[in-house]
């Protein structure tokens, strides 16, 4: 299979690549190859590769600091998730989107698990980012599968053991 991976510098990226890489064409993108808020520049891309999977792990993810700088996060969170999204239907492409529990409101008890019919609700501008990125999938595309994940765990990059140790938790 065809398979376009953006964010390819990241945690995320890294780690599916690493599981698909033996079996699949990969296509994996950074910022300086593909800026997924540009919808020109995904279009043709996407055109030009045709990929039968798209899996965005792009993301602006420094939650506090996106307070700072909205309109940043929006157009990667959301500007970006919305063009692959237009671009994957463009081409029939299945595209999988990374996202996160931010999308709701914090209000669940500690004792149970979200699942993807509870109501959303985000109240910090990364959630509402994100989320945003969600819809914009949700208007363009039929079918597509959205994850939505709390922390990521691995090698490299931050993740919650790092943050975790940092803090001296």
């Amino acid at each position: 299979m065809k398979i376009l991976i953006t964010g390819a510098n990241g945690m995320l990226a890294k780690s599916v690549k690493a599981r698909l890489k033996k079996e699949n064409e990969l296509i994996c993108t950074d910022v300086s190859d593909l800026d997924i808020t540009n919808a020109e520049a995904v279009m043709n891309f996407v055109k030009e590769n045709k990929p039968e999977y798209i899996i965005n792990c792009a993301a602006f993810t420094a939650v506090d600091k996106a307070e700072e700088v909205y309109d940043l996060a929006e157009k990667i969170n959301a500007d970006g998730p919305g063009n692959l999204a237009k671009a994957a239907k463009e081409v029939d492409a299945t595209l999988i989107h990374i996202s996160t529990d931010y999308v709701f409101n914090g209000d669940l008890d500690v004792s149970k698990s979200y699942v993807e019919t509870d109501e959303v609700g985000p109240v910090t501008v990364y959630g509402k980012t994100k989320l945003h990125g969600e819809e914009g999938i949700q208007e363009n595309l039929e079918e597509y599968y959205i994850f939505r994940t709390a922390w990521l765990y691995g090698i490299g990059g931050n993740n919650f053991v790092k943050t975790m140790t940092k803090l001296g938790l």
